[in-house]
This record gives C-alpha cells, sequence and structure tokens, in this order.
C-alpha cells in the first residue's frame, strides 16, 4: 500500500497519457530517374487551419530515399488532433540543400474521408 501512496504523490493529478496514432503510406515520383545516394524524404504532419498563418509541425519523420515509392511512418499523440481543425500532408526529397521534389496538392487527412497517404511529388 504505501507503493502506492508513494506512487501517487509523484504522478501529477492532471497528466495525459499518450493515446499514440500512426499514419502510413508512401511517397512517389513519376520521373524514371535513380535519386542520389544522399537523397532524403521528410514527411511532415501539418495544422494548416489558419490561412494567415504558418502551418504548425505535428509530426515529421525523415529518411533515406532508397527506391520509388518510399514507404513512410509517422507517430504521434493523438490529443494533438483536434477534430474541427484542418490538417494535411506534406512531403518533398532534398539532397543536402538542394530541393529534388515537394508534393504540389494538398493532401488532407482527419476530414471524415478517406486519408490520402499517398503523395505524388514532382
Amino acid at each position: 500500500l504505501t507503493g502506492l501512496v508513494a506512487l501517487a504523490l509523484v504522478t501529477p493529478a492532471g497528466s495525459a497519457i499518450a493515446s499514440p496514432m500512426t499514419l502510413r503510406g508512401t511517397v512517389f515520383f513519376r520521373e524514371r530517374i535513380a535519386l542520389p545516394r544522399t537523397a532524403i524524404v521528410e514527411v511532415r504532419l501539418l495544422d494548416v487551419s489558419l490561412a494567415d498563418a504558418p502551418a504548425k509541425t505535428i509530426a515529421e519523420t525523415r529518411l533515406r530515399a532508397r527506391r520509388n515509392p518510399i514507404r513512410y511512418t509517422l507517430r504521434f499523440d493523438r490529443a494533438l488532433i483536434e477534430p474541427r481543425w484542418t490538417y494535411a500532408l506534406q512531403a518533398r526529397i532534398t539532397d543536402g540543400e538542394r530541393l529534388l521534389f515537394i508534393n504540389t496538392t494538398r493532401h488532407t487527412v482527419f476530414d471524415g474521408g478517406r486519408n490520402d497517404t499517398t503523395i505524388r511529388v514532382e
């Protein structure tokens, strides 16, 4: 019983337990080229709710671009998603400071429809 009392004393009363959520998908490009071995794919989940403010990054992953299509996984806390807000995925492929590809269309997620997690970059 004293162990439980000690645990209660060190655990904040209002602490929330994280509720993990995962989005999986692919990034692809139509060009028939090989990417440099040093190319990096970045995929971000963004809060794009405010039109006149910069998007807020909710989750981000960076991985080496091996072959086309490139599979990605984004992990984040479900508590960060507000039902009335707007979220989108952004993908880009870079080689050092050089931008090779980026998505040019919006990939909205959590809007009640099918989450479009296949991202075409150009």
